[in-house]
């Protein structure tokens, strides 16, 4: 798929939700005056209309609709994790086995993906679901119901997992979860109203009963709110569906298993569970894995699961029932057969010679497989492995992390600081010691991402004053030589962003700010990507022209640790769409794709300014193209 095609189709799409959410708030304020102005004639008749009667009408929705709009964004920026509280979802039980699954299937997938571990939740419920939400990708969380993790195998729990972590890559969840914000304000009415409705007074007797003055009021604004939840389902399915058929195929990418996402699904078209019961979930409807109401049209949130399943299979595949094995393929139904209309697709499949999905998950699994993976020795294996084990314990120590990451960033004048730390040795017989040298050695780059990823996201949960202290080790680190290398920049901006996200928006930058900081970082870009000066300047200049930013006259020939900081902080401010084009122009300057300090420096950038980092052209590449054929 083209990319540039792509982002116009973005923009195109951004008009859209911005004129359908305008109509519908509009079509709510002609609903309230229509309400009011029919009450006033039946309960005051004969009597004008009291002056600015509509006006006031007018002020008080844009009022409640757009003040709980920006309360409930505002309460959103908290990350992911607001919005799996409102849902009554629970952080995951270390001691449970199904939970320990759970984190240890997303921790695989966050290799693949090139993203930051996301925050889990549990939601109690029985039926097979899933949903991503967060504002920018280094806070984002997945919230996974108990019926997902009881009743689906591992296989299938990772391609739904895998479905979750497209979304983040995608920048969908960003996307899903802003509008979530703006949706809450059109569904305050009618939540207010039911609110109101189940409000129970308490009788002299001790019983309780509802109060027919609210219950009626309750009654009429849940009514009149009909409006805007009706408005608020068409403005999801105009967002969430393609998105859903895209976050399919990257899933299938990711896991090299279509069985997986696919028996998944079909369990979940075979359910015979009642759906989640909670007001808050209508808001957030679109970020589910599967749509939590009936299937009525124009109205849907997502496509039909029989598509879904259909695009995957590149045939009709029946679902599977609770007392079924995905081997009963039964018989399928006349209408499902024909499928009137829908052309035949051809099935997911790829060259014999690539990787398992099993072998996929082995750059992440703390087992005697890494060796094999990159044909290693026996103790290079053993050292990775060492390693792995500490960055996925569930309660790592602290002298040990600190150890990791001063090695992970620091230089070899910081192997003294590291060796004098609390709890550190220097013996050659401590594993954790001779691990932590190899890692040290310029052939065990590659696992220096996944580490740090893997470890951050065991120590986010802890105090901040805790974090900040690892930091300010690992500032140590990178300065024991009175100089900070542009490789140990790299990985200590990405645990900076990784362990002290910034919550707050950052402030607009002037022009002059944008072009400086473009060029600085394009500058480093070609220094770590080996990109000759020519390729460097025609990329900046042709990336600055296409996000609206007067091309820079060159790039800086000197750079330092704080200006470059100082720079990814302006490109923090570009605008969602213009993002993505800087991090493929980017990703375009390296000399070889796969080399572990040239993807670290695209991950660092992409955790600095708050966006997925670009999807790299590799195995099962095509499967998006593929899976969306005949869209």
């Amino acid at each position: 798929m083209d990319f540039f095609q792509r982002q116009a189709h973005a923009r195109r799409l951004t008009r859209r939700l911005v004129l359908l959410f305008l109509g519908a708030i509009a079509a709510v304020i002609a609903a309230v005056n229509g309400a009011g102005w029919l009450l006033w004639r039946v309960l005051a008749s004969g009597l004008d209309l009291p002056g600015h009667f509509f006006a006031t009408n007018t002020f008080v929705v844009l009022l409640f609709v757009v003040g709980s709009a920006w309360l409930e964004s505002l309460r959103l920026r908290e990350g992911g994790s607001a919005v799996a509280h409102r849902l009554g979802a629970r952080s995951l039980d270390e001691y449970d086995p199904g939970h320990l699954r759970l984190r240890n299937i997303v921790e695989e997938l966050a290799i693949p993906s090139e993203i930051a571990v996301p925050e889990l939740f549990v939601l109690d419920h029985p039926s097979i679901n899933a949903l991503t939400a967060g504002d920018v990708p280094a806070r984002c969380a997945i919230v996974v119901t108990r019926g997902a993790i009881e009743r689906l195998t591992r296989n299938e729990l990772q391609g739904v997992l895998a479905h979750e972590m497209a979304h983040i890559v995608n920048g969908d969840a960003m996307l899903n979860t802003r509008l979530a914000g703006a949706l809450y304000g059109l569904y305050w009415l009618s939540l207010m109203g039911h609110s109101m409705m189940g409000v129970r007074m308490r009788s002299s007797s001790g019983g309780l009963y509802a109060n027919p003055l609210l219950w009626i009021a309750g009654a009429a604004l849940a009514a009149i709110g009909w409006v805007g939840s009706a408005a608020a389902h068409l403005v999801q399915a105009g967002v969430s569906r393609q998105r859903e058929l895209l976050a399919d195929a990257l899933a299938v990418q990711f896991t090299r298993d279509r069985d997986g996402l696919g028996q998944a699904l079909r369990k979940i078209d075979g359910a015979r569970v009642a759906p989640i019961q909670t007001d808050y979930l209508e808001v957030v409807a679109h970020l589910l894995l599967a749509s939590n109401r009936p299937q009525t049209g124009h109205f849907d949130s997502h496509p039909p699961i029989a598509e879904r399943v259909r695009r995957l299979y590149g045939r009709w595949m029946p679902p599977i029932r609770d007392d079924q094995s995905a081997d009963d393929q039964g018989t399928p139904p006349a209408h499902a057969r024909t499928l009137p209309g829908a052309p035949a697709l051809a099935p997911l499949d790829f060259d014999a010679g690539t990787r398992s999905s099993a072998q996929a998950r082995v750059a992440s699994d703390a087992a005697a497989g890494v060796g094999a993976l990159l044909d290693a020795s026996v103790d290079a294996a053993d050292h990775a492995s060492t390693l792995l084990r500490l960055a996925r314990s569930p309660s790592p120590r602290l002298a040990d992390v600190r150890r990791l990451l001063v090695t992970l960033v620091g230089s070899p004048a910081s192997r003294q600081i590291e060796c004098d730390s609390p709890g550190a040795t220097a013996d050659p017989a401590d594993p954790l010691a001779a691990a932590l040298a190899w890692l040290a050695r310029a052939d065990s780059l590659w696992l220096r991402v996944p580490l740090i990823e893997l470890l951050t996201a065991r120590v986010r949960p802890w105090p901040e004053s805790v974090r900040t202290a690892l930091m300010s080790s690992c500032r140590e680190a990178v300065e024991a030589d009175a100089r900070i290398e542009k490789v140990e920049w790299v990985y200590y901006t990405l645990v900076r962003h990784r362990l002290l996200p910034v919550s707050v928006r950052r402030q607009p930058f002037s022009m002059s700010e944008q072009r400086r900081a473009l060029a600085r970082v394009f500058a480093l870009a070609g220094y770590l990507g080996e990109a000759s000066a020519r390729r460097v300047r025609d990329a900046l200049a042709a990336t600055a022209t296409t996000i609206g930013i007067p091309p820079p006259a060159g790039t800086p020939d000197a750079l330092d640790a704080a200006t470059l900081s100082g720079s990814l902080d302006v490109l923090a401010s570009l605008s969602p769409l213009s993002k993505p084009l800087l991090l493929r122009a980017l990703a375009g300057l390296g000399r070889n794709g796969e080399e572990p300090v040239y993807q670290a420096f695209l991950v660092a950038v992409s955790a600095a300014i708050d966006a997925p980092p670009p999807q790299r052209k590799g195995i099962g590449a095509d499967a998006t193209d593929t899976i969306g054929a005949d869209q």
